[in-house]
């Protein structure tokens, strides 16, 4: 049932004072990515319990014995099904930290758990983090094959020599790639690489990432400052042309998504911008979808608390009738939802309703009201938007759960 403004405003003063401001703080402050804002962050952590704080766990552990609602390390003998995880920060774990939960078994230790790394020892499926800190919803779906990269002039590639090429987008915009392989924290042999017609080859950085970002921000950049250095690989073991010719507009993919095409997909952006309405969004989306040609995929809905997302801030936490969003869908949410269907997973309902109690710890009055705003707990955050072990845990579990509804193990 929602709870009207007027019945809980003295409580919104507690919420607020307790940490809920943090997300006002950041929306007032410089328009960065959420992810490039980690030293503010700092400053304005949640003054909640923190219950990740190792030394106060047990104070913290429900009155019974939590039982680990999984099996732990299946093993399963199908090594032809992998998942690959796409996404920012929120992907990648950051924020991570030390975490135990008590089983009849006994406790178990979760420390510095990501999603996952919780889905791979759910699903006993090996499982790949492609999350990286600080990327919008376009360089996600890049990096995944969704939007397209294209040489801007023929090419000659040989193994032995390296041609002067720049890669460019669909808008006609310069790409640079911190690791064009598009791997992140994955372990990759072959480190900027990336596919151009099925051939494997390799990139010269001529410039660091920074002065390219730096660079990008001046709307008069010079096209000849953002050019890189290619060749076909070989050392690889594969079967490569030693000559090959490139016309001008070819398409060319990450190693990590050419790798990867045929994993089932778990796939989280947006939340660092990238798009300019839900529409474009979806879009791309849908372009990485389209790329994989899979029906396996699940869509995560963002983290943020309604009202403090740096991409969408439109959001807030009352909806119409100065009803409190709640477990209700917001805007962004409901758009998933209707693109995506089934296959969308609204994780901050799912937080709501399951974090604490995927991890065993108590759900107490202020973890309550903090809900019936549409707030997640902050036990289950290290900053104002980033999760702790026991989020990232509990957001594992929750998209392990989707895929069990959706069938896609078991």
């Amino acid at each position: 049932m929602k709870l009207k403004k007027a019945a809980i405003w003295g409580i919104a003063v507690v919420l607020l004072a307790g940490g809920i401001a943090a997300g006002a703080v950041v929306l007032n402050g410089r328009p960065e990515t959420k992810d490039n804002l980690i030293n503010m962050a700092k400053i304005i952590k949640p003054r909640g319990d923190k219950t990740h704080v190792i030394v106060k766990v047990s104070q913290n552990i429900g009155t019974e014995d939590y039982t680990e609602p999984y099996e732990d390390d299946k093993d399963y003998s199908n090594d032809t099904v992998s998942i690959a995880c796409w996404g920012d920060s929120m992907m990648e774990g950051f924020g991570s930290d030390d975490a135990y939960i008590l089983t009849k078994a006994g406790r178990v230790d979760i420390s510095y758990y990501t999603a996952p790394y919780t889905l791979g020892k759910l699903t006993g499926l090996n499982t790949f983090n492609f999350g990286v800190s600080g990327e919008t919803s376009a360089e996600i779906a890049r990096r995944a094959g969704g939007l397209k990269m294209h040489t801007d002039r023929n090419l000659n590639l040989n193994k032995n020599t390296y041609e002067d090429v720049c890669l460019m987008d669909d808008k006609g915009n310069p790409v640079y790639m911190y690791d064009f392989s598009g791997y992140g924290i994955e372990y990759n042999d072959y480190p900027d690489t990336v596919y151009i017609d099925g051939v494997l080859c390799q990139i010269d950085k001529k410039r660091d990432i920074e002065d390219y970002w730096e660079d990008m921000e001046d709307d008069d950049y010079n096209i000849e400052d953002y050019m890189v250095s290619i060749r076909i690989c070989d050392d690889t073991g594969l079967e490569q042309p030693d000559y090959m010719f490139i016309p001008q507009g070819t398409a060319v993919i990450t190693k990590a998504a050419y790798d990867h095409k045929d994993d089932i997909l778990v796939l989280e952006m947006g939340s660092n911008g990238g798009w300019d309405d839900y529409d474009e969004l979806i879009s791309q989306y849908q372009a990485v979808i389209d790329y994989t040609g899979s029906e396996n995929y699940i869509i995560v809905g963002d983290t943020d608390d309604p009202g403090t997302s740096l991409a969408d801030n439109s959001q807030s936490y009352l909806e119409d009738g100065d009803d409190y969003v709640g477990a209700d869908d917001t805007a962004w949410e409901a758009a998933l939802r209707e693109a995506f269907g089934e296959h969308f997973f609204n994780t901050r309902v799912y937080m709501i309703q399951n974090g604490l109690d995927d991890c065993g710890l108590k759900k107490e009055k202020i973890d309550e009201l903090y809900g019936a705003f549409g707030y997640i707990s902050v036990k289950l955050r290290s900053d104002w938007t980033h999760f702790n072990a026991y989020g990232y845990y509990s957001k594992g579990v929750g998209i392990y759960k989707k895929g069990v509804e959706l069938g896609y193990w078991e």
